[in-house]
């Protein structure tokens, strides 16, 4: 095994501190001390992201580079625009609008958006990645080693939910379930080319085992979404010359969804009485029900942009009194929830949804600013990308894509790391090896 000062003397030094950064922004910050200044929480997730932007800074030296990829950079640099122009056009339009709050809410988000810029500037050349993916598979396996512990009630969990049901691990549900996505399709990348080495046979078989079992035991449908999405995308673009590595694909695939269909089995039959396929309400008046509370929230994120569709309510306004408190009652005539399930002061759930939240909180233009953010980069990698990056990039932006229907646009989360990590690589695939020499 090659020690640190061989890699670093061969990839250089910044490749080391994002793979060493990695664990950190993929842990729950109830596991991370924190430091309060003022009105910002600085958890060591957040230094972990600073640290990688700042390796990425040192290595940005090529303009060209990312001359070629400006849709992706345009696109990025919009909703950037955006979120910090509707954060102003809150505090400017609306009374009750937290200014002080969404302004912090804003600037990590942009901060977590640097990522993007940061990780193409390290991944110039290739192979700078390699370190990295074998940390994330390596975290993403004991992620699920502990859910898997969880599962049996062997040790605690963040929900305090009893064994034998889906759990965080230390992420959090959703969380774990996009880590393990990713680790999963990182996995299908090497089944498609096939691999050329032990080690990556090693590396297959791990990440796929650990994003099957650890999807399962998150048992997040939205992360789901993001798999189906991207072993789609790779079966369409990769160049496979035997059937049989796309069938294992699918059996991979098949497996999450039979095992997340077996321990989501109250909630799938649950959203199916909401949706009148089956008889009954499951006690939908004294229990909050996963998928009747989403969509509620949606129905309120969605009332949220009707009665502003230009301009919305400002960067996470959508969470505030002052945007949801006009359609809440009209939300529990038409929704059979417990009190609790609705938002408000003591319970600020928000809209839950990310694409819908973009739509209330920026108006009109914001899901379609939003869209083009995360698909412009999978567009690019796919039709000008070349090498594993083009692949994985893809694969791991259509995990966030669908990761996101579980989050509103909250910042400062494993799954907000994982998409301008994502978006970083697509971009990469496409620089040329005639700009990726060292200078």
């Amino acid at each position: 095994m090659a020690s640190p000062a061989s890699l670093r003397a061969r990839l250089g030094t910044a490749p080391l501190v994002l793979a060493v950064a990695l664990p950190l922004v993929f842990l729950h910050r109830n596991y991370q001390p924190h430091v309060a200044v003022g009105r910002v929480d600085v958890f060591l997730s957040d230094l972990a992201v600073l640290a990688i932007v700042l390796a990425g800074l040192a290595e940005a030296r090529h303009a060209a580079c990312f001359r070629r990829t400006r849709a992706v950079w345009i696109s990025w640099a919009l909703l950037v625009v955006v979120v910090l122009l509707w954060t102003a056009w809150g505090a400017v339009h609306f009374a009750a609008y937290p200014a002080p709050t969404h302004a912090v809410t804003a600037a990590k988000w942009c901060e977590y958006m640097l990522l993007a810029p940061a990780v193409f500037a390290i991944a110039r050349r290739r192979g700078r990645l390699v370190p990295a993916a074998i940390v994330l598979v390596a975290w993403s396996a004991a992620a699920t080693i502990v859910g898997v512990l969880q599962f049996f009630g062997a040790i605690g969990n963040l929900d305090h939910t009893p064994a034998g049901g889906r759990k965080p691990s230390f992420l959090g549900d959703h969380d774990f379930a996009a880590l393990s996505a990713a680790a999963l399709v990182l996995a299908f990348v090497v089944v498609t080319r096939g691999s050329r080495s032990s080690h990556e046979r090693r590396f297959a078989a791990v990440a796929a085992a650990s994003g099957v079992v650890g999807m399962v035991v998150a048992g997040a449908f939205d992360a789901l979404v993001g798999v189906v999405l991207a072993a789609i995308a790779i079966a369409a673009a990769s160049r496979v010359r035997e059937p049989r590595r796309l069938a294992l694909v699918g059996v991979l695939v098949l497996a999450v969804v039979v095992g997340i269909l077996a321990i989501r089995s109250r909630a799938v039959a649950d959203g199916l009485k909401f949706l009148g396929l089956r008889h009954g309400s499951g006690g939908a008046a004294v229990a909050v029900q996963s998928y009747r509370q989403r969509a509620l929230l949606a129905y309120i994120g969605g009332r949220i942009f009707l009665a502003h569709p230009l301009l919305g309510v400002g960067f996470e306004g959508s969470g505030d009194e002052y945007a949801y408190g006009p359609f809440v009652a009209a939300a529990k005539k038409r929704f059979t929830q417990p009190a609790e399930a609705f938002p408000s002061p003591q319970h600020p759930w928000g809209v839950q949804n990310a694409y819908v939240q973009s739509l209330a909180d920026f108006g009109v233009i914001g899901l379609p600013v939003f869209l083009a953010a995360l698909l412009v980069p999978v567009a690019v990698a796919l039709r000008r990308g070349a090498g594993d990056r083009r692949l994985a990039g893809a694969a791991l932006v259509l995990v966030c894509v669908g990761s996101w229907n579980g989050f509103g646009l909250v910042t400062g989360i494993p799954v907000a790391a994982l998409t301008w990590l994502a978006v970083g690589v697509a971009a990469a695939a496409v620089v040329p090896e005639s700009l990726t020499r060292e200078d």
